[in-house]
């Protein structure tokens, strides 16, 4: 079961100005300069609610505004770093909503 995630499913407005911790999948294969670079390129476009960047195994998550996810995805494939899944895992839901309650 430690394999297994909770996707927070998002209602879409555009134009929203509410941002959320989206976790772009790329596998395992990926190259960590790689990711670097693209992180550098989607800060320089201003494309980050928050600078915050989590990396893990398989992943990273970044705090964005949903209009902003075919941009990045943009990034990520001329930069040849592949994705499979972008989604809001519930778990990092919560924490954005409890860091905002208790700043």
């Amino acid at each position: 079961m430690e394999d297994v995630s909770l996707i927070k499913k998002i209602k879409y407005h555009p134009n929203s100005l509410e941002s959320y911790p989206v976790t772009f999948n790329l596998g395992s294969d990926f190259s960590r300069e790689g990711i670097k670079k693209a992180y550098t390129l989607i800060k320089d476009e201003d494309l980050l609610c928050k600078d915050l960047f989590i990396l893990k195994n398989d992943s990273f998550t970044i705090q964005i505004l949903l209009d902003n996810i075919p941009k990045i995805t943009s990034i990520l494939l001329a930069n040849k770093l592949p994705f499979f899944g972008v989604y809001v895992l519930y778990d990092n839901f919560l924490q954005m909503e409890q860091g905002e309650e208790n700043e």
